[in-house]
């Protein structure tokens, strides 16, 4: 009886021992079972904010990437846009000394005039008359379009102002210059540039040019009629017609 009270003491020492032993298992498998929830969880909590974090930086990316594209587009036009402005300015470069020569053309000859009156209006006598003996020296020699033909004889020379005259009785003044008995011992005052006539008529001729306010030789009609004057007086002695007989 002793032994077998023994073993059943053993018997239900050894099952304490294992039920401690299974309550020590239970507690284990769910502690690790504990543990393997929590690293789920942080993993995936690590997955989600991975993600988020990619998302966050495709959308970075995709965004500079945006940027980058319209910058070099705006650089792109500006680029052009330089270039165009360079090819204009380079044309612009090229084709200003043909305007300043087309200005200079179209604008010397009045600002040479405006100068010269302007002169004239207020400069020292002294200054202003050597000036004007100088531009009309040089109006004489461009104006003197006339044709010195032969004169014989002893006759006079006689001198017919045709300036003034429509063309129909210019015309006909000149046909009965060369009518006359003498049309070679005659000189004919004209106004006009054009001597085709004159020349078919074989007469000889002097051209006066008229007064023209846009003319920088002469200051105003009184000047010109002076200009007239002295041009005629040279024109006679030229034809060998002394003073005495002006």
């Amino acid at each position: 009886m002793e032994n077998l009270a023994t073993v059943v003491r053993r018997l239900e020492r050894d099952k304490r021992v294992l039920e401690d032993w299974m309550t020590t298992l239970e507690r284990t498998v769910v502690a690790h079972e504990r543990v393997r929830r929590d690293r789920e969880t942080d993993r995936a909590l690590e997955r989600t904010a991975w993600e988020a974090e990619r998302a966050a930086h495709a959308a970075e990316v995709r965004v500079r990437t945006q940027e980058l594209t319209a910058v070099e587009r705006r650089l792109s036009r500006t680029l052009e846009s330089q270039s165009f402005r360079l090819g204009h300015l380079l044309v612009r470069t090229a084709v200003s000394p043909v305007k300043g020569a087309r200005w200079l053309h179209r604008n010397v000859r009045t600002v040479l005039i405006s100068g010269y009156r302007l002169g004239q209006r207020h400069l020292p006598r002294r200054l202003v008359e050597p000036v004007q003996q100088v531009a009309t020296r040089g109006q004489a020699a461009t104006a003197r379009r006339h044709e010195t033909l032969d004169l014989p004889g002893d006759r006079p020379v006689s001198f017919v102002d045709c300036r003034g005259l429509d063309d129909s009785t210019r015309d006909a003044t000149w046909a009965r210059i060369a009518k006359s008995d003498q049309p070679d011992r005659t000189v004919v005052l004209v106004d006009s540039p054009d001597f085709t006539g004159l020349r078919a008529y074989g007469l000889s001729f002097e051209y006066l040019p008229p007064y023209s306010p846009d003319q920088p030789w002469w200051s105003n009609q009184e000047d010109h009629t002076r200009w007239v004057s002295d041009r005629m007086l040279a024109v006679r002695r030229s034809y060998g017609v002394d003073e005495k007989g002006l």
